[in-house]
């Protein structure tokens, strides 16, 4: 297994690099071009019986439906494209909304996907699962996409060219069948399948299922892929055989949310691999979706509203002995959101293993410096924190944004982590000028960046950052009497940073043993460390937990008191 979780970081990690990366490309949602008369151009919303809403549409004459229950999740603002699992319904027939819908919560499918911020596609044969071809899955994923924004009741709309998106990524997609949809699916789809999906930007074509629950079969399945994850319910008489031909076949009797908590949740399949996945409840943390409400500050260049609603997730252990906790701002990159930078850095597991509070904010790039101090105020209200130990980290543009904090409100925190990207001093993640500039308070500070970036995050990549780094040796008091430039490059002490550590750490990333983890420390006037450079080998434009933690290690070792920057041991 460790093997596998190996791969799985390194799988997603290319993920997250791709997000990044659509910072300067990204302007709707990812998807295939396709013949106009196959894309789904009407879509009808309603109010459903059961609470919630279904939306109807037809992909290629067959009825598709899909139930979004109460949104208890703040689905609608926090982005749960990349993180909910895609559930879709294959019944014993044809069926109308209504009595789709019924039968979607009469099984506690409606539960799985309410408590997940997602929701539930179901399928129609195009007349009967007896005559249905197969490829209706691959014609269903081909019709899935995944943005920072233009979602709603589980459909991505593309303004521009005036179509509908499934809004869901196949990382974790769970079958349901029954009866003669149970057979279709048993008959096509206990395989590894290739096709285009949500994730074909990337790279990837691997649409196979993560798992299936099968009830009341008419015919044994035909396993050809013993990683999926099958759960047999009513199928005695095919049971025996078949678990001999998978290494993750299960029988119950339970409903199909009992059954998805013991079985299936906290896995994915992804590029050929079955493999867990981060799971909030098994770390004993509270994930927690907020809608706060911001008042739109002066030098906000993207909102033009006084205020605006503000999502954010925020994880933090369920027991704890402490009265009051430290506060981790986290933000996430230009293409990406707040769930998947926060789980792909691994700062919930962190945040469940140090016992602070976690809190990332979605679509922050719209958020200035200012509106995050008061995100920050209000978490106060909501949470004990100790208000001596707030930090922030972020990477790529929450990388920029954490330069921002940095710039602006330097006495709020005791610490920061920007990683992989900044822009020149006085800019801010809106690519605008600052309304402040910090110039004298010293903050605790690392960055961090790869060396094979195609972003040029470090100064013997960029000028920017070159620019950058002379001012957070000013401001943090760091005696040099070298100032580094481009021009000067061939006098630099450091071939990467310019200027060389006092103290210099090295560390391997097991899980990237050709990767060298570089830290160089640098004293301050006072005799103190605030200031930490790091770079790492064979790293490009990308996240990894590895580094998250030395980071970590570093920032909490500071709190600031009345002003003052305090060290602990």
């Amino acid at each position: 297994m460790k093997e596998k979780n190996k791969k799985e970081v390194k799988q997603m990690i290319r993920l997250l690099r791709f997000f990044t990366v659509v910072l300067f490309l990204i302007s709707g949602c990812h998807k295939k071009e396709e013949p106009a008369d196959d894309r789904i151009r009407t879509v009808e919303t309603k109010e459903a019986k059961q609470g919630g809403f279904v939306s109807s549409f037809l992909v290629q004459d067959h009825e598709i439906y899909i139930y979004q229950p109460e949104d208890i999740m703040n689905g609608n603002i926090i982005n749960y494209g990349y993180s909910a699992p895609l559930l879709m319904v294959f019944g014993e027939g044809k069926m109308e909304e209504e009595e789709a819908v019924d039968f979607i919560c009469k099984r506690g499918i409606d539960r799985i996907a309410q408590e997940n911020g997602g929701f539930v596609v179901f399928v129609n044969p195009l007349k009967n699962w007896d005559k249905e071809e197969y490829g209706i899955y691959e014609t269903i994923l081909a019709k899935t996409a995944v943005a920072q924004s233009g979602f709603s009741h589980g459909l991505l709309k593309d303004e521009k060219n005036q179509e509908y998106f499934i809004f869901a990524s196949p990382a974790s997609t769970c079958l349901y069948g029954y009866g003669k949809g149970a057979d279709y699916i048993a008959k096509h789809y206990l395989k590894e399948t290739t096709g285009y999906s949500s994730m074909s930007a990337l790279g990837s074509d691997d649409i196979t299922i993560t798992a299936a629950i099968l009830e009341q079969l008419n015919q044994k399945p035909v396993i050809q892929d013993r990683n999926i994850i099958i759960v047999s319910k009513n199928n005695d008489r095919f049971d025996k055989e078949a678990q001999t031909q998978s290494d993750y076949y299960y029988v119950s009797n339970s409903d199909f949310d009992e059954i998805y908590e013991d079985q299936i949740d906290g896995y994915q399949r992804w590029n050929g691999h079955l493999s867990e996945t981060f799971n909030p409840a098994k770390l004993g943390l509270v994930m927690e979706p907020l809608v706060l409400q911001a008042q739109t500050s002066p030098d906000n260049k993207a909102i033009v509203d006084d205020s605006y609603e503000l999502g954010a997730v925020v994880y933090y252990k369920k027991d704890t002995d402490k009265s009051e906790r430290p506060l981790l701002m986290c933000f996430h990159g230009g293409g990406d959101t707040a769930i998947t930078t926060a789980t792909i850095a691994g700062w919930p597991q962190i945040a469940a293993e140090e016992d602070f509070i976690l809190c990332a904010i979605e679509m922050h790039t719209r958020t200035t410096a200012t509106e995050t101090i008061e995100v920050i105020e209000q978490l106060k209200e909501l949470y004990s924190i100790d208000e001596s130990r707030i930090y922030a980290t972020g990477f790529s543009m929450g990388g920029i944004k954490t330069w921002d904090l940095y710039q602006e409100y330097p006495d709020v925190f005791a610490a920061l982590a920007p990683m992989g990207a900044t822009v020149d001093v006085g800019q801010n993640t809106q690519f605008s000028e600052s309304p402040f500039l910090n110039e004298t308070v010293p903050v605790p500070l690392m960055y961090c960046g790869g060396e094979q970036s195609p972003l040029g995050e470090l100064p013997f990549q960029n000028y920017v950052c070159i620019n950058r780094i002379n001012y957070l040796f000013e401001v943090n008091r760091i005696e040099t009497s070298f100032r580094m430039t481009l021009g000067n490059r061939s006098e630099w002490a450091d071939s990467v940073f310019g200027y060389a550590g006092d103290i210099v750490e090295e560390y391997v990333d097991e899980t990237y043993p050709n990767s060298l983890t570089r830290i160089r420390y640098y004293y301050s006037t006072d005799g103190n460390i605030y200031t930490a450079l790091c770079s790492i080998s064979h790293h490009q434009h990308e996240i990894r937990p590895f580094t998250c933690r030395k980071a970590w290690e570093f920032i909490k070792k500071y709190s600031r008191i009345d002003g003052c920057i305090v060290i602990s041991d």
